[in-house]
């Protein structure tokens, strides 16, 4: 079964995405929990943006030398489109999910103090990973039904 470059250049950045999820996240959200602060997690965060380029860059190197960068096509825009609609729905979730949890750590009784910013921003950037990930196997999966 022979992939078109655009379901090549998507398994590509779904390697990459979650592969710098695993290097920072397991790290980054307890660290930070426990009062940690920017500038600890920022070493690991620049490795994880170098290394997502780097896979990205290496990957798509090899995938048009192999093949060529062909043009999309409708099909290609479709899977796209539908797959960012998902993908936007889940980005939704994660926003009103981390604003209710917000919510209830600062104004409930009893309930700890609210988180921090550097924590919620974290907690923004998985709901961003996670919205992103979505897309990438929405678009794989419609690549594999549509076969």
């Amino acid at each position: 079964m022979d992939l078109s470059f655009q379901e090549k250049s998507v398994w590509g950045s779904l390697l990459a995405i979650v592969v710098s999820s695993w290097l920072f996240y397991p790290h980054a959200l307890p660290h930070i929990a426990n009062g940690g602060t920017f500038l600890d997690i920022l070493p690991r965060l620049i490795f994880v943006v170098v290394v997502i380029i780097v896979i990205e860059i290496v990957y798509h190197s090899i995938i048009a030398a192999r093949s060529g960068a062909e043009s999309s096509d409708e099909r290609d825009k479709e899977f796209n489109l539908k797959a960012e609609r998902l993908s936007g729905y889940v980005l939704a979730i994660g926003i009103v999910l981390i604003t209710a949890h917000i919510i209830i750590r600062s104004t409930v009784a009893g309930a700890p103090s609210a988180p921090s910013s550097l924590l919620v921003s974290v907690y923004l950037m998985l709901a961003l990973t996670v919205s992103e990930l979505s897309k990438l196997v929405t678009q794989i999966w419609y690549y594999r039904v549509e076969a």
